[in-house]
């Protein structure tokens, strides 16, 4: 009896693997966990609601190609704290952070909270879910649009449809 259910463990958990998306498999890989996910609706949502800030945490070519609407560029490399002090954010406010899918969001997220901002949370799969799931990304002059920063061939693969660009 042993053996038969150690198979089904097995392939239950490697059937388990194959469900994850690539996103998933990433996220698990590069992220503690240290910052809070949360989904792109409910990310839209509070969008719609006006009550949270976004902040593309990726480098400043990449915000320029295409970002979400209303987000402020904090950057990643560029990020210190007189760039976050000139948005004038107050410590309670909710702070979504992004970046292509959420490795180098959560790492600027942690700097904020260490800094003291308490609700702050990691967009699940980053500016490339949020795309693939049909939500809108907008270019430098406010336009909707289809092109988006791949950041590299390897993380390009996990855009669906689109123009990546690097």
């Amino acid at each position: 009896m042993r053996p038969i259910l150690s198979i089904f463990v097995i392939l239950f958990f490697t059937a388990l693997s194959w469900a994850q998306s690539p996103i998933d498999q990433a996220l698990k890989r590069y992220n503690s966990g240290d910052i809070p996910y949360i989904d792109t609706k409910t990310a839209a949502q509070w969008q719609q609601k006006d009550s949270v800030v976004f902040l593309d945490t990726r480098s400043a070519k990449e915000f320029t190609i295409s970002h979400l609407p209303e987000a402020q560029f904090i950057g990643y490399k560029e990020f210190n704290q007189s760039k976050l002090k000139t948005l004038n954010l107050d410590k309670a406010t909710p702070i979504i952070v992004y970046c292509s899918i959420g490795v180098r969001s959560e790492q600027i997220g942690v700097k904020l909270k260490k800094l003291g901002y308490h609700n702050v949370y990691n967009l699940y799969g980053g500016i490339f879910l949020w795309y693939n799931q049909g939500r809108t990304i907008i270019d430098n002059d406010q336009r909707p649009t289809r092109e988006i920063h791949g950041y590299d061939q390897h993380w390009a693969q996990y855009i669906e449809g689109g123009s990546p660009r690097f």
